[in-house]
């Protein structure tokens, strides 16, 4: 239950983007009823032994007395061995209480161990050792993004985002670039309506805060560096946060454009493959595959992407790249991608590069590295 817990913890930002939090209610649920059933089973089992037990215990009481007391009125014995046979009965009866102990343990291990032998039929998966690091489209014709003086600070601490002002043209490709702090994530959170700000965003003409979580996981996908894996089949996860159940052919086609293919096919279950919380079975790269392979049919009218292929080998980053670029063109999306390997944004459209929650220069790749500024120093691996 706790790995349940830590798990929704570790996702929250993609369960609340997706619109997900009923289905995660479900399944926090369904987990809960669960296990009360397992443990009412337990202390019924105890229960049962410990009532065993007393009635064993008193019966062998009562009838050790009671001959030893017949016994002493024959004098066949003393009063004195009366006595000493209680002392010794009482003893005797002592390892009944360590095996109270040892059954309730038992009776755990018994009832949980259907689950252990279920995960360790799961077959061993040495791909981690890899070398992976060397909605429907809106009409609107007004731009995708809009915000205005946007002000943005965690519990009234000095201002991350400062005084912003940019407009996103629908189906524009937007790269974000800054050293650590510099206010990127928290612009991200801004936008997806994960957090408080000050200030005015409008999606599609719309005010942010007049979209509901519903109306607005419709719009926008975020595929964070840290990808939400939920325990459950490949295929569950790759479906994860849809609000319609995709044709396998779809799915296929999604897997295909993510570079998924190949890992899916090595493995015995394909799509069925049951992930463990958290994805504890998958490497780095494998999990991003899986969240980047969701935005491939849902199609979202904005899609960001945080570092979301910084686990990816070079071949396997452009491929998707290209693939990204394609559904761009396809559905007029607009993109936004925040990057650490800057090479990423090269086919962006614009750059913006921020310093101390501010844009501080905006161009695109090229003309930036033949700038001085923040964004060459970072080209020259000066700045992080």
């Amino acid at each position: 239950m706790d790995g349940t817990i830590v798990e929704l913890l570790n996702g929250i930002e993609v369960i609340r983007i997706t619109d997900s939090i009923s289905l995660e209610e479900s399944r926090f649920e369904n987990k809960s009823e669960f296990l009360r059933k397992k443990e009412m089973k337990h202390h019924k089992q105890m229960a049962k032994y410990d009532c065993w037990k007393f009635i064993n215990e008193v019966t062998f009481t009562v009838l050790m007395i009671g001959i030893s007391a017949y016994l002493a009125t024959q004098g066949i014995i003393s009063v004195g061995a009366v006595l000493t046979s209680y002392l010794c009965f009482s003893q005797l009866i002592k390892p009944l209480e360590e095996l109270h102990r040892i059954l309730d343990e038992l009776s755990e291990s018994v009832i949980l161990a259907d689950d252990f032998f279920k995960l360790a039929e799961i077959p061993n998966d040495f791909s981690y050792t890899e070398a992976e690091k060397t909605a429907a489209v809106s009409e609107n014709t007004s731009p995708s993004i809009i915000i205005e003086n946007l002000h943005f600070s965690y519990d009234n601490q000095a201002s991350v985002l400062k005084n912003l002002n940019l407009s996103l043209e629908k189906g524009s490709f937007t790269g974000i670039a800054g050293p650590s702090g510099c206010g990127k994530s928290s612009f991200i959170k801004a936008v997806c309506k994960l957090e408080q700000y000050e200030g005015n965003i409008f999606i599609n003409g719309i005010n942010l805060r007049s979209l509901s979580r519903k109306e607005l996981s419709r719009i926008i996908a975020l595929v964070p560096q840290s990808p939400f894996i939920v325990a459950g089949t490949i295929y569950e996860n790759i479906c994860y946060g849809l609000d319609r159940t995709p044709s396998l052919q779809e799915v296929e086609s999604a897997v295909k454009k993510a570079c998924l293919t190949e890992f899916i096919d090595s493995l015995p279950n394909k799509l069925n493959t049951v992930l463990s919380e958290n994805g504890g079975n998958l490497s780095g790269g494998q999990k991003q595959r899986i969240a980047i392979a969701r935005i491939f049919l849902r199609k979202p009218e904005i899609l960001i992407l945080d570092e979301a292929t910084s686990a990816l080998d070079n071949t396997s980053e452009r491929y998707i790249q290209n693939e990204i670029e394609k559904l761009k063109e396809e559905n007029k999306m607009t993109v936004i991608s925040i990057a650490h390997r800057l090479t990423t944004l090269k086919n962006s459209d614009r750059i913006l590069v921020m310093e101390h929650g501010e844009i501080v220069q905006t161009g695109k790749y090229q003309e930036l590295i033949e700038k001085d500024g923040i964004f060459r120093q970072m080209y020259e691996g000066k700045l992080k």
